[in-house]
This record gives structure tokens, C-alpha cells and sequence, in this order.
């Protein structure tokens, strides 16, 4: 397993650093806390600008038809600046989920638009105290007179007020899973944010009656399930990129801090109580590093990764949380301030930990991967 850049590789990397650094940095983090969009519309130009919009769609359909492990180097990108946008959603989670699922009117109508980014796409399938497995969904399509009809809440919807397409996952009047795409502005659907950690945008989606036309039906039954499972995975992967970039940098962040701060005129890093809490980080945070890195190669293999993508994700959040605390502790009170970084790495890494995919389904899969 060859794990060294090439240079193109290099090249990706430095150029979404550069464009994070610019217009996606921690003070453009703070401004954006809690406000609508949730994220910072000239971040978004320079993804549509750069095609990073289109990464993990086919050059059919005007992407970029990035591996995972070129993708993951992004996400990594993205977690070590705190990165906020549908850019998860939009292009990754629900790009995929098209791809594979949609028939060729569906791609060619959805696909080019979420490539350019013109299109901002949710995923809609967590419901209020269910479980993140898809067979824990409630929903489902109502048949009366002739139509179909569609009533309930939605929970945790990324990115609702900005998208005007979204991917809903229900059941169908017979009790199978079934795919629906649909507009956001249909009658009888309302949208409320939802307070979180990290202060990323999410909302509840309330569905009144909204009447289902025979276009929105993407996919049902096994073939969803099969699809769902294998962009599962994928997304695992990326999410768990995107906690190791995280760590990675709360880590710098506490070994800045120790060359510079002193206390009883000797520098933090001199004590030997934080350096060996930095040395046991910096061990943690690469092993993180070689399991996506493992998960994301084995997949260009065509290895099987569900279970490395599990643990990747599971591990790097885990870590996450650890090293942002530790980053915490050693800059004292100071740490838990609003003005001071560590604490948003940490509030970040409590929402990656427990948002999309949390360890109880996390451990469930990797132990069905064990005793099969």
C-alpha cells in the first residue's frame, strides 16, 4: 500500500488548503455560528470554481469522478478548518445516492446541477428518537383516492433552508423502503432549525399532506438498501477524514501553545506531564491518519471496507474528542473561552462523534462485520 502523494494528489491538497485558509478560517467559523445559511457563500463559489462541487460525480454529468482517496484528501482539508457547507450532503451523500439509484432522465436532471453547484441537495432520513440504521424509519407514502400523499417530521436535515432539491428516505404504503426526490418549495412542507454543538445548519423537516407525484420515486426495496449501505461507507470514510484533519491541527494547536506560554517561568512543553500528553496525541492522531488512508485504498482495490470505514470513523472521532480536550486542558481556563480556538475543535468534535452515524450503530455494524 503505497500511502505517498503524487503530484497531483500534492497539488489538490495545497490548493484546498489555500482556499479554506482564505475563505473558510476560524473567525469566518465564529461569524458564521448559528446564522442563516450557515456557511460562507463565497466558500461555496470557490468549491463551484474549483469543480469540488462536482468531485464525486461522473465526468458524464460534468464532475470531476474523484477516487475516494483523493476525496478523502479533501475532507481531511476540511476538518483541519473547520470547513462548513452542503458540500457533504449535497455532493457526496445524495450525489451518490442518484448515481447509483436514478434512471438517465433522473441523473441528467440532477446530476450536472449538483456538479456545478447550482443545486444544493438534502438528505432527509432521520426521524426524532429512531436510530441512524435506515430500518428504524417511520414515514411512510399514504395512499388515498388515486395519489399518494407524504405526512411527518424529518430530524437533523443538513443544509434545509439552503437546498432546493431534497432526498427523502420513507417507507411505501407496502412497508419497503423507498427513495423520493423532491422540491423543497412543494406545499405542505416547512423547515425549523435545530440548535447543535457545532452550530452547523440543521433543521426539522415537517411534512403536512404533501401530495407525491410518480416522477419523485427514485428507488425501492433491496436496491436501495444496497446502494444506501455502499455510500454508506463511502461517507464513513470521509467523515472520519475530516475528524483526523480536525484532531490534527487541535493537536498543533496545543503544541503551539505549550512553546510559547510559561508558567513559573518555565514553558509548558518543559513540563513533562504536557509533552507526554502531546506525544500520546501525536501517537493516536497518525494511526488515525493510516486507517482512512487504509479504508480509502482498499476501496480503489476493490477490497470490501465496511468495516474499516466503521472503525475509521468510530476511532478518529473518538481521538477528536480526546485531543481537543487535552488541547483544552492545556491552555486552562483560556481554553473554554469563545475567543480562544481549542473549544471549537472540541464542539466540533462532539457533533461529528455523535451526528450522522453514532457509536452505538457504529459498534453495531463493525460487530456484525466480527461474528458474521
Amino acid at each position: 500500500m503505497d500511502l505517498d502523494f503524487n503530484q497531483d494528489q500534492v497539488l489538490l491538497k495545497d490548493s484546498v488548503s489555500r482556499m479554506c485558509s482564505q475563505f473558510s478560517n476560524l473567525e469566518e467559523v465564529r461569524s458564521l455560528e448559528g446564522t442563516e445559511p450557515g456557511y460562507s457563500q463565497l466558500f461555496w463559489q470557490q468549491l463551484k470554481d474549483l469543480g469540488i462541487t462536482g468531485m464525486n460525480i461522473s465526468e458524464d454529468y460534468g464532475g470531476l469522478a474523484m477516487d475516494l482517496f483523493d476525496s478523502l484528501i479533501v475532507y481531511e482539508e476540511f476538518g483541519r478548518n473547520l470547513s462548513f457547507s452542503p458540500h457533504f450532503v449535497s455532493c457526496c451523500h445524495g450525489a451518490s445516492l442518484i448515481s447509483k439509484l436514478g434512471n438517465s432522465s433522473q441523473k441528467e436532471e440532477f446530476l450536472p446541477l449538483i456538479a456545478s453547484g447550482e443545486t444544493i441537495l438534502t438528505v432527509a432520513w432521520l426521524e426524532k428518537g429512531s436510530s441512524f440504521a435506515e430500518t428504524a424509519i417511520n414515514m411512510s407514502v399514504q395512499d388515498k383516492g388515486g395519489s399518494s400523499f407524504l405526512s411527518g417530521k424529518k430530524h437533523m436535515v443538513p443544509y434545509a433552508s439552503s437546498a432546493n432539491k431534497m432526498l427523502l428516505i420513507c417507507k411505501n404504503s407496502d412497508g419497503n423502503l423507498t427513495a423520493l426526490l423532491m422540491d423543497m418549495n412543494l406545499k405542505g412542507i416547512t423547515i425549523e432549525y435545530q440548535p447543535n454543538h457545532a452550530g452547523e445548519s440543521l433543521f426539522e423537516v415537517d411534512f403536512d399532506g404533501v401530495k407525491l407525484d410518480k416522477s419523485m420515486f427514485l428507488a425501492e426495496g433491496q436496491e436501495l438498501i444496497e446502494a444506501w449501505d455502499s455510500t454508506v461507507n463511502d461517507c464513513l470514510v470521509l467523515l472520519a477524514g475530516q475528524a483526523s484533519g480536525g484532531s490534527e491541527r487541535s493537536l498543533y494547536l496545543g503544541v503551539e501553545y505549550s512553546k510559547e506560554r510559561k508558567l513559573f517561568g518555565q514553558l509548558l512543553g518543559g513540563f513533562q506531564s504536557i509533552a507526554h500528553y502531546l506525544a500520546d496525541a501525536l501517537v493516536e492522531v497518525e494511526a488515525n491518519k493510516l486507517l482512512c488512508y487504509q479504508a480509502a485504498w482498499s476501496k480503489e482495490e476493490s477490497i470490501e471496507i465496511g468495516r474499516l470505514a466503521a472503525m475509521a470513523k468510530m476511532q478518529t472521532c473518538q481521538t477528536y474528542r480526546n485531543v481537543s480536550a487535552t488541547t483544552i486542558q492545556i491552555y486552562g481556563g483560556l481554553g473554554f473561552t469563545t475567543e480562544a480556538d481549542p473549544q471549537l475543535f472540541f464542539r466540533r468534535a462532539k457533533h461529528l462523534q455523535n451526528y450522522l452515524w453514532d457509536k452505538v450503530f457504529l459498534e453495531e455494524r463493525i460487530s456484525n462485520f466480527l461474528l458474521d
